[in-house]
């Protein structure tokens, strides 16, 4: 009683399950008090009588009353599930913009009222709760039967289920609480390691191995209790036979017997279901976690790694390498339980045929080396169909990507010749594989039937009677062996693909990645990021923290960068080749004139390589906090490359890179989901409808929402299909601004989102949102453009030379070849100046904060 209610009390303060320990202990004592209640029964018809016995007998039926109600008891609500729910609009600390963009408001812009917008709600409108599961609450006999989705399984009766019917995922089967456990779980295996070839498995294990094993629990029971009806047929049978091993049994035990199988099979089935359960669960977790890791680290690789990968492979370990693994995460317990049902059933037999049951394990033992000899075959089919599939893969991707080209200049009939040669000759190793599985399939179904007959010629050649007892049990437990030896192939398989797969998301993951190195870990990290005192190591330095007042929030210091080479597919052809020569004849005391050639020829490469000039050189560059700097020079004089070089997308060759505060990133290209206008604005950012009417507005995009046949709510076709191109550069330059006003003086990195609209658009663009709301909230931008009459709007120009160097860098009054005539950005900036001066911090103006310059102080 002590234990249980230290396990109340842990359960309570946990919040979760309270009371689950007590159902689980009335439970246990009804089963105690029923074996009680039997030896009482049995002592009291033999005339023993004490008041111990009767108060045994009396105590059952009060454990078996309170046994069945603790198993059919509801779960108790979590302590998540009682929590009051706040709206966003009563709790200013889960509202987007609100303690992030106190720092840059200013009460003139807090007082201006910005007219409704179409569609969008206001900020106070309660959103409905999730459908809580059933299996939150369901009790311990609808967990072990499944009832608790039952509900659900009704109204899909009725009528079809919408999305409202599908109850919540509950937190533990949430794709970003996994991905979060084998992120963890990966740098763990890193260090465990010293960063040198971690496995895959080893982080999936530390993520999930406890849930994994727990599952073995299942399936031992349904081991065990499966081997319970071999043996009571043995003693049924020979009961009716009336065999002399079975004449102390009466009607009532025959009869028990019988009822036991019943109970035994029901268990079996019990545990069983609960397995698979829990494993295909399991299977989906792993899944989802496995395509979010990978998507993580290939946005974190380096651009020369990501090259060498390649898209098609990438997509690949998402979809395929992960439906592989959770294929094979139910049936990994049969490892080991084909082999205890193989010892467990092949004892019993010795029991009952004596000698002549070794004659099937023979047989069994015999087909091992055809095991093993079937597994390096389908070992070398699945390399060569995912290296195939690979191969198809990229090249959809690349279709897909200019189909528009594609069919502009009718290039199907070549390119659909291409994709049915790889097809073809993917479909060859998956023709292969599958032959050899089916001929596989066929001995192993037929290896049952011969260790059937051998064992009984065997039997009867060694002078033994063979019985029906004896028949029976034989071919029950024949029965029982039937299956591991048919799971056995299936497991040597998904074995073999797991291997394969392991080295494939193993290679991947140790890749090298960006070499920014985060600042943000402690130590003498946030003194540095948050002060002034410069960072004088060579390297790429990042840090979420913003700078502090007057400080650079972005720094470049003798730094140059390089865009690794782009290696086609014949280069990618001759490198395996070169490496696999140098396998072959590379070692030993004698070397191949091949090999010599083959190192020559990568020595050459790497000075290739070494000798070829930098994209970017000799960059010098200060930019303050809150400060505005537009990037100009000629085509391809490296403006994009500079801001990628930023963000650590381009391999740096040496010098000092530094970037402060949290960053936000417009690319030149617009990049739209298929989803809801307000949906690709928000991207997963909480709603504050302020800060979306102000956004909206400053992007011009209100107009286009009155023309849009459902507002902000229209559907948005896939890469935006149904919309301008003006249309999507505003829609994800709105993306940017309104992530930059949930972070607290963000870094704004602009490519040319001036390009796709009109000077007219343009213009409002450079007054409303890059010199208003982006300036109002304390950002520094970074705007690379080609629009020159927009520098005058800057704090700070920066032109760059065709050779990818810095022509020259100041002020905008330095720049004589400029025109003189005001941009459209420059009477917003002198309303915002004079506002400043009178009204005393109503705003800062754009590019007030010039390099080296402190910003406005906050109001």
């Amino acid at each position: 009683w002590l234990a249980l209610s230290a396990l109340s009390l842990a359960e309570r303060k946990a919040g979760r399950g309270a009371g689950r320990s007590v159902r689980y202990w009335c439970i246990a004592a009804a089963l105690l008090a029923a074996l009680r209640f039997e030896a009482a029964l049995v002592a009291l018809g033999q005339g023993r009588s004490s008041p111990r016995l009767l108060l045994s007998a009396a105590s059952f039926l009060p454990a078996l009353l309170a046994g069945g109600l603790s198993l059919f008891e509801p779960e108790s609500d979590s302590a998540s599930a009682l929590a009051p729910t706040r709206h966003a609009a009563d709790d200013d600390e889960q509202r987007c913009g609100s303690p992030a963009r106190a720092v840059g408001a200013s009460p003139a812009r807090a007082r201006r009222a910005a007219p409704p917008l179409p569609s969008v709600p206001e900020a106070g409108e309660p959103a409905a709760p999730p459908r809580q599961s059933g299996e939150e609450r369901a009790s311990i006999a609808s967990l072990l039967t499944f009832s608790w989705v039952g509900s659900l399984l009704a109204a899909g009766r009725r009528r079809p289920l919408e999305a409202e019917d599908v109850p919540a995922l509950s937190q533990e089967d949430s794709a970003a609480h996994n991905a979060g456990l084998l992120h963890a779980a990966w740098e763990g295996e890193v260090a465990r390691r010293g960063g040198l070839d971690a496995s895959f498995f080893g982080a999936a294990h530390g993520a999930f191995g406890r849930y994994f094993w727990a599952s073995a629990g299942y399936k031992l029971v349904n081991d065990v209790f499966i081997f319970v009806n071999p043996a009571l047929i043995n003693v049924i049978v020979g009961y009716i036979n009336g065999d002399a091993s079975q004449a102390g049994l009466s009607r009532g035990g025959a009869f028990g017997c019988a009822a036991a199988m019943f109970l035994a099979a029901e268990v079996q089935s019990l545990a069983l279901g609960q397995y698979f359960f829990r494993g295909f669960r399991l299977g989906l977790r792993v899944r989802a976690a496995i395509g979010q890791v990978v998507y993580d680290k290939a946005l974190r690789m380096t651009a020369e790694q990501r090259a060498c990968f390649g898209v098609g492979p990438i997509v690949s370990y998402m979809q395929i390498d992960a439906a592989k693994i959770a294929d094979a995460v139910p049936y990994l317990h049969g490892i080991w339980s084909c082999l205890l049902q193989l010892g467990i059933a092949t004892s019993m037999l010795y029991s009952v045929l004596g000698p002549a049951a070794f004659a099937g394990l023979g047989i069994m033992v015999a087909m091992l080396p055809l095991n093993v000899w079937v597994g390096k075959k389908q070992a070398v089919f699945t390399k060569r169909i995912m290296r195939a599939r690979d191969g198809r893969v990229s090249l959809i991707s690349e279709v897909l990507q200019g189909v528009r080209m594609l069919k502009l200049f009718a290039w199907e009939p070549s390119l659909l010749e291409q994709l049915g040669e790889r097809r073809t000759a993917e479909l060859k190793q998956v023709r292969n594989n599958l032959l050899l599985g089916g001929v596989m399939g066929f001995f192993f179904t037929a290896i049952p039937l011969f260790v059937t007959l051998a064992t009984f010629l065997v039997y009867s050649a060694l002078g033994n009677k063979l019985t029906a007892a004896t028949a029976f049990t034989s071919l029950s437990l024949f029965q029982i062996i039937r299956f591991p030896l048919l799971v056995v192939p299936m497991m040597i398989t998904r074995v073999i693909d797991l291997s394969v797969v392991n080295g494939r998301l193993s290679r991947f993951l140790n890749a090298k990645g960006r070499e920014a190195v985060e600042l943000d870990g402690g130590g003498d990290g946030d003194s540095v990021v948050g002060g002034d005192a410069p960072i004088s190591l060579e390297g790429h330095f990042l840090s979420r923290l913003p700078a502090a007042a007057g400080a650079p929030a972005i720094e470049l210091h003798g730094a140059a960068f390089r865009w690794p080479e782009t290696a086609v597919e014949s280069d990618k052809g001759k490198k395996k080749k070169r490496r696999k020569r140098s396998r072959l004849f590379g070692h030993g005391a004698h070397h191949s004139a091949e090999s010599v050639r083959s190192a020559l020829a990568e020595q050459g490469s790497r000075a290739e390589e070494a000798a070829r000039p930098p994209t970017l050189s000799a960059l010098d560059l200060s930019l303050s906090r809150g400060s505005l700097t537009i990037v100009l020079g000629p085509v391809g004089s490296g403006k994009t490359s500079l801001l990628l070089a930023l963000l650590g997308d381009m391999p740096r060759l040496k010098g000092r890179a530094v970037l402060r505060g949290e960053v936000v990133y417009c690319a030149q290209e617009p990049w739209i989901q298929n989803m809801t206008l307000k949906d690709n604005v928000l991207f997963g950012k909480p709603f504050d409808a302020r800060l979306y009417e102000e956004v909206l507005g400053a992007c011009a995009l209100a107009a286009d929402l009155e023309q849009l046949p459902a507002g902000d709510r229209t559907e948005i076709g896939e890469r935006g299909i149904n919309l301008s191109g003006g249309q999507k550069a505003r829609i994800a330059l709105a993306r940017a601004c309104y992530t930059a006003g949930c972070c607290p003086s963000p870094t704004v990195l602009l490519d040319d989102v001036l390009a796709a609209v009109d000077a007219e658009v343009g213009a409002q663009l450079m007054r409303e949102c890059v010199c208003g709301l982006l300036s109002t909230w304390g950002c520094t931008v970074l705007l690379a453009t080609h629009h020159a009459h927009h520098a005058h709007a800057a704090g700070h120009v920066v032109r760059l030379a065709p050779d990818g160097t810095i022509a020259r860098q100041g002020p905008p009054s330095s720049f004589a070849d400029l025109s003189q005539a005001p941009s459209p950005a420059i009477t917003r900036r002198a309303e915002m100046e004079a506002a400043a001066a009178g009204g005393g911090g109503a705003g800062a103006a754009c590019g007030g904060a010039a390099a080296g310059g402190a910003p406005p102080p906050p109001p």
